[in-house]
């Protein structure tokens, strides 16, 4: 009996034992799933959903990945040339480079850049580009397989001419951002664009932009016609649409925002006549663009188009690319794509992978081209390839031409500064604003500590009264700090004129190192002033201007 005890006890230690162990599993299970894991950087779990280690692999093998059969049919690359255009021989040799990361085509944004001719000649800035070189960018993407595409907005975004006095009444308000649609000139103006962009290199697709037109109906045109105001715009994207397929026999894509939230009679009047470009920046791009209206659009329109982003949507003074953020935006896209096509019949043309140069004609240079090749060729490989994992990175390090040393790890290092050892077109420019982006921050890290302080205030300033020993420890860095910039200040001449031309330079330099050292000089000067006493008066510092009482 006593044994049979014994044993009844044991087995019953044993089963509390296993019980507790399966319920600590369980609660582990609970509390951290595969998808709730705290990763640094939740947008590369893919599938199989894992978290992505670092790429470290020799160069100079092939690609590991192919295009493929679930990704968007076309991938198009957006060169934005509104500013900071590159030199032709840059943008050649970028035609090669995404065509072998997996783009069909290349969307040309003139802008100013354009060598507009006749009663449109001063559209054209004032360095823009020969009609020998846009055909040479037709012929560069012609020998890469790949399709151009122009694109000229419509109705706004059109501050280049609207700027301008001889276009100035063609405005919908008092700003230059949007044309009136009611203005025969408006059309007469984007229609005659399109022709002689047409005439110099002829295209199968015509992007016409049309989006962010924040004014409407508010001239006395408009009004006149009493006419709600998307029933406006949507009669004059209409009428372009129109007139550009009959006079090209092309097909014309718009941006969709201003569709987004358009009645369905208003849709259909556009259905046949233009393709929408749904366009979202975010990793969330179901939150920004609700599948209802990807369901609308599958209801009216045959064709498709979805827009992330490569640079030029994280801030207008942005000068390196989010790499991961962006590739986890096309990731998106491309799996949202996939969703619609499969649930609700959504025809996915393609994949437009925008990369903007400024938020807007007035705006200053956001990331220039040639530092942003890593984003551009990760985010490409994601479209093309439809997933984003280990080595779609490869393929990244590959096309980068990247040493054995160098690990591309976007969850470590999101803007992919690593790539500045490698050897693709552009590399000595990541590399340049590496240090430029180090020196910057360090600058602001000592300038906040000055303004946190009780030594270099507006007041020690004003009665240059302060501890010399104070300012000494609080400017210790200036003078490096100085010297540091005067060589970025010579690097900067040596770097960006090989792939820009000189105002960029100019605009560029103006924009980011001016400001450092307009900072560095106001701060030398104050230290100076404040080290230059060595008696100092009782207080109160300033006498009051009657005795006391």
């Amino acid at each position: 009996d006593l044994s049979r005890m014994t044993l009844k006890c044991r087995r019953r230690r044993v089963g509390m034992t296993v019980g507790m162990i399966i319920v600590l599993s369980m609660i582990v299970m609970w509390m951290f799933p595969t998808g709730r894991l705290k990763l640094k950087s939740s947008v590369f779990l893919v599938t199989p959903r894992q978290h992505l280690p670092p790429v470290h692999l020799p160069s100079g093998q092939g690609l590991h990945t192919q295009p493929g059969t679930e990704a968007p049919p076309d991938r198009l690359w957006h060169l934005d040339l509104k500013g900071a255009a590159p030199r032709i021989e840059v943008i050649e040799g970028m035609m090669v480079l995404a065509a072998q990361a997996g783009a069909t085509g290349v969307l040309v944004e003139w802008e100013d850049s354009f060598p507009f001719t006749g009663s449109l000649a001063n559209l054209s800035a004032y360095n823009a580009y020969t009609i020998d070189e846009v055909k040479r960018v037709g012929i560069a993407a012609k020998g890469a397989g790949l399709m151009m595409i122009h694109l000229m907005q419509s109705l706004g975004h059109l501050e280049y001419a609207l700027k301008l006095p001889e276009w100035a009444e063609l405005r919908e308000g008092e700003s230059p951002g949007e044309a009136c649609p009611s203005h025969p000139g408006t059309s007469r103006l984007v229609t005659e664009a399109i022709n002689q962009m047409m005439s110099a290199v002829q295209t199968s697709i015509v992007h016409i932009g049309a989006d962010e037109v924040f004014t409407l109906a508010q001239c006395r045109r408009c009004q006149a016609r009493d006419l709600a105001p998307l029933q406006l715009y949507v009669d004059h994207v209409a009428y372009v649409a129109q007139y550009v397929k009959s006079r090209w026999g092309v097909r014309v894509l718009i941006w969709d925002d201003m569709l987004r939230h358009a009645p369905s009679h208003l849709l259909h009047a556009l259905a046949g006549l233009v393709e929408p470009t749904v366009w979202a920046y975010g990793p969330d791009v179901s939150r920004m663009v609700p599948p209802y209206i990807l369901r609308t659009y599958a209801a009216v329109f045959p064709r498709v188009w979805l827009a992330p982003a490569f640079k030029g949507a994280t801030g207008p003074r942005a000068i390196m690319p989010d790499a991961a953020k962006h590739a986890a935006n096309t990731l998106a896209w491309v799996q949202v794509g996939q969703r619609m096509r499969r649930y609700a019949g959504l025809n996915v043309a393609g994949i437009v992978v925008t990369g903007w140069s400024r938020y807007d004609h007035f705006a200053v240079l956001c990331e220039l081209l040639p530092p942003s090749v890593p984003s551009l060729v990760l985010t490409l490989l994601t479209a093309s390839r439809g997933f984003l994992t280990p080595a779609v990175l490869h393929d990244a390090y590959t096309l980068l031409e990247c040493p054995p040393h160098v690990i591309l790890d976007p969850t470590r290092d999101p803007h992919l500064w690593a790539s500045r050892d490698c050897s693709f077109q552009g590399a000595n420019m990541v590399s340049f604003l590496h240090r430029y982006a180090r020196l910057r921050d360090n600058i602001n890290t000592m300038m906040r500590e000055i303004e946190t302080g009780g030594w270099m205030t507006p007041y020690n300033i004003h009665h240059n009264f302060s501890s010399p020993n104070r300012v000494r420890e609080a400017t210790v860095s200036l003078r490096s700090f100085t010297s540091a910039l005067r060589d970025l200040r010579i690097e900067a001449q040596a770097v960006l004129p090989q792939y820009h031309n000189n105002a960029t330079v100019e605009e560029w330099t103006e924009q980011h190192l001016a400001t450092l050292n307009a900072t560095l000089a106001t701060l030398t000067h104050s230290a100076t002033l404040l080290l230059s006493h060595k008696t100092w008066p009782r207080r109160p510092l300033e006498r009051p201007s009657s005795p006391e009482t």
